[in-house]
Parts: structure tokens; sequence; C-alpha cells
């Protein structure tokens, strides 16, 4: 995993009222809006004000999906979201390599473009450090010299799994089930890359594309029976098992190997972006973006919990010089079938 966040630069965070009430496209040059990520508005009601505020962002989301290829196709801009700008309103952010890019438009169908500067955004796995087998920590498959995070515990059918990214461990698809995972990962072996003790086997993964598009990099592995591990507890919290969306503004946390407990806030939502892997460049859709401190090189499979409920939001995997990403929990627990244990 590698990944940096943006400076909070939000003035006005959404209210509490707008959490779930919008669904968002699920592709980045979509129309449709298909998916939520504003939270749930069912502990408070919708008024007059939010409501608009919600047709707000869908109305900015569904200008940032219809022109996000045209965009992209400008040089250096490898991504795009929906932010807030510094008087609040919504608007469409065009993430970048350089931190200056001509040919942006200043606004599209009447809603303002600003650009905003990411980097290079890589997947964030090595390097490591850190030996102790918890949520938080190091880990990595057993065939390479690399290290990235376990996540949380996930349930599946009774069982429990260690969650991280597949690029931690299931080596970019090129893996087969049942292949040793170690924790700390072999990167943070004493020599350098020296054999490290086993903490289970690769159970299941979501493979990346290289020539489509992507909404999440994650893999679980079955924990190894000879491996104590006591609690789900990690960075001195536990997250539960209810999973919260993510809307701009929220106060988000995570636990990882490298940069260990780190806070941040929700910058973008609906972000699409392109990451370089080891194999090649792969397309993500439906992404969160936080700064760029949020998560570092090692800090892959972190889980990012809302601050003050420990709910799941997101499944750090990638990030750049200006800003840190994370796919949303909710289809990465819907692909395993899954819920987040809190025990």
């Amino acid at each position: 995993m590698r990944s940096n966040p943006l400076r909070p630069r939000f003035r006005f965070p959404l209210a509490a009222a707008l959490i779930g009430a919008l669904a968002v496209a699920g592709s980045g040059c979509s129309k449709k809006v298909t998916q939520p990520l504003l939270g749930d508005a069912s502990t408070s009601p919708v008024t007059a004000a939010s409501a608009q505020r919600v047709a707000e962002f869908g109305r900015v989301m569904q200008v940032q999906n219809a022109h996000t290829r045209e965009l992209m196709a400008i040089p250096d801009v490898v991504g795009t979201g929906t932010g807030i700008d510094p008087d609040g309103h919504a608007e469409v952010l065009a993430l970048t390599r350089r931190p200056s890019v001509v040919g942006l438009p200043l606004f599209l169908d009447g809603v303002r473009v600003e650009a905003r500067f990411v980097g290079e955004v890589k997947a964030f796995r090595k390097p490591g450090g850190g030996g102790t087998l918890q949520c938080g920590t190091s880990t990595g498959n057993d065939l390479e010299c690399a290290a990235g995070t376990i996540g949380c515990v996930v349930i599946r059918g009774g069982n429990r799994y260690f969650l991280s990214n597949n690029h931690v461990f299931a080596r970019e698809n090129a893996a087969s089930i049942g292949e040793r995972i170690d924790a700390p990962g072999r990167y943070d072996g004493h020599p350098r890359c020296a054999q490290t003790p086993i903490c289970g086997t690769l159970a299941d993964f979501q493979a990346i594309s290289f020539s489509g598009n992507n909404t999440i990099d994650c893999a679980i592995a079955s924990p190894d029976p000879n491996r104590v591990f006591t609690s789900a507890e990690a960075g001195g919290y536990t997250p539960t098992s209810t999973v919260a969306a993510a809307f701009v503004g929220q106060a988000v946390k995570k636990t990882g190997r490298t940069s260990g407990l780190t806070t941040g806030t929700v910058q973008a939502i609906n972000v699409t972006i392109q990451v370089q892997y080891s194999s090649g460049i792969a397309t993500f859709v439906n992404q969160i973006m936080t700064p760029a401190s949020f998560i570092r090189a090692g800090d892959s499979g972190s889980l990012m919990v809302e601050q003050s409920t420990n709910n799941p939001v997101g499944l750090c995997f990638a990030g750049g010089s200006g800003g840190s990403f994370a796919n949303p929990i909710g289809p990465v627990l819907q692909k395993f079938s899954a819920t987040v244990s809190s025990q």
C-alpha cells in the first residue's frame, strides 16, 4: 500500500442529517447514481436545507461522472472526485500528478472544477515494522519480500479471517488459495527479507483488473491455529460491526503498520483514480480520499473507521504525495459475505 493524504481544507463539514441520504455513482464514466456514500440519515430528520445539500452533491457527482473520461484524457490528470470548496459548496476535483496542470476547465456544466495535487498514486505495501500479531500491524505473503497491514478480523460463515489487500496477501493476483501468510511481512524480517512467523493462509481475494474498472483491492486469510491472536483491537480501539458510509468532512482514523494511529478528514468521495502497481496501472472508481499524511507505505490494508463511533468506513490501499485512498468497506465485506468482528 502506498498512499498520501491531503491537508483538510473544509470549513463546513456536511451535517449529520445528510449522511446516507444520497446515492453515488459506482462508475467513473456513468451518469447513473447507484451507491450511497453520504451515510445513514435514519437518526436525524432531513430538513429542507439538508435535502437541498443532498441534491447539490448528487448533481455535482453526476457532472463528475459525465466528464471523468475527458478530464482524465488531459495529461497528468490521474483521477476525479467530488469535494467541497472553501465556501462549503460541492465541486468537482481533478486529481493531478503534478502541482500545475494546463488545460483544465474552470467549470463543467456550471459546476466549479478544482485541481487537487495527489502525485503519483501507488499501492502502499512496503516498507515494514513491528511483529506482534494484532490488527494494524505488519503482514505479507511468504513468497515475496514485502509488508502491508492486517486491517481487522472479519467473520464469514462463523469463522474468523484476517482482512487486508489483494496486493498484500495475494501478490497482485499471482497467488493461489492456501499460500502462506506471515506476520510480520518478510520485509520486516531480521535481516530484511528473512523468514518471519506464519500467521495464516490465503483464503480468498478479489482479483485486480488492469483493463477495466475496480472498486476493491482486498483479500482474507485463515488464521494459523498455532499463532496466538486474542483481540480485534487496533491502536487502542476496537472497530464495530456497523458499516458507515463515507461523506465529505467525516472525521476518520486508522491504525497501520508504518504510521500507527493517525486521524484525518474525508476530502472527497466518488473518486476515480489510477493506481500504479508492480503489474501495471489499475483504475479504481467510487473511492474515498483522505489527506496524504493519513497513510504511508506499508499501511496498505489498514481499516479506516469513524473517529467518534469506530464504525468501519474504508479499506486503505494507495496514495501519493498529495492524497490517500481507500475502498468503501461495504463492497469489501459483500465480496466475502463477511462482517467486521468487534471481539
